[in-house]
């Protein structure tokens, strides 16, 4: 009696693993970015499955990507729109300067480190699988490793560390399915430094009234007008002075006196 039940879980585990071999390695994550200097990301990310796999669940192609989908670690969020072409169904990610603030996530890690710029991308199994692992932990492993990664990251500045190809500002990485993953992809560049604020730049960010500017205007104002006034004075002509009183001329033939 145990010999025939220990045998229908084996059976059980072994279809189990079968489906899921066929599902996970048809999963597929593309992603390209490119971080702009002023902290902020452009770019998109793919993630899709096959179609003839997908409907080999004997359910419509939508419902079962969202069910496969739900073995994924959350994903950046972006203008998100659907995919599909003859032989894929999946979500496809558009970012358009999206701040980097938004890449700090549970699949992506991409943040500033003062000069610096991180990347990483966690290939953690008990991050993936997880709807899988309810019904055997071992298949967290298996999910991660039938999966396959195409990942590229441009930055603004020279890279100066990584695990992936390096080719000018950009760093890629390819892992195939059925292939062992690295515990994470990483990366790091050097980052621009921050623009400067001036004082009066940074009150007007405040968003109060910009006090230190219009002082500043109206200091200018009556400085101009100062020297104004004095070059009008220095091209003025001098008046001549008035003549003072003076005595009458003595009638004619009057004698001096005596």
């Amino acid at each position: 009696m145990n010999r025939g039940v220990n045998r229908g879980r084996a059976l059980r585990v072994a279809v189990c693993l079968l489906l899921l071999a066929a599902l996970s390695g048809c999963m597929q994550l593309n992603m390209g970015l490119t971080v702009n200097a002023d902290d902020t990301v452009d770019g998109q990310l793919l993630l899709t499955a096959q179609k003839s796999l997908l409907t080999s669940r004997n359910k419509n192609i939508p419902v079962a990507f969202a069910e496969l989908r739900q073995n994924i670690p959350a994903l950046p969020a972006g203008e998100e729109v659907g995919y599909e072409d003859d032989k894929l169904f999946g979500s496809q990610i558009v970012y358009r300067r999206a701040p980097l603030a938004g890449f700090d996530t549970e699949s992506v890690k991409l943040v500033r480190d003062g000069d610096l710029y991180r990347f990483s991308l966690p290939l953690d199994p008990k991050k993936y699988g997880g709807k899988v692992a309810e019904q055997n932990p071992q298949n967290q492993q298996a999910f991660l490793k039938l999966m396959s990664f195409e990942i590229s990251v441009t930055f603004p500045g020279r890279v100066i560390d990584s695990n992936g190809t390096v080719n000018g500002r950009s760093v890629s990485w390819k892992v195939d399915s059925n292939q062992d993953k690295p515990a994470e992809l990483r990366a790091v560049a050097e980052a621009p430094p921050r623009p400067s604020t001036s004082p009066a730049a940074a009150a007007g960010d405040d968003g109060g009234f910009p006090w230190l500017l219009v002082v500043g205007g109206v200091l200018v104002v009556v400085l101009l007008a100062g020297v104004g006034v004095l070059l009008l004075r220095r091209r003025r002509p001098t008046a001549p002075a008035a003549p003072g009183p003076t005595s009458p001329a003595p009638p004619p033939g009057a004698a001096g006196p005596g």
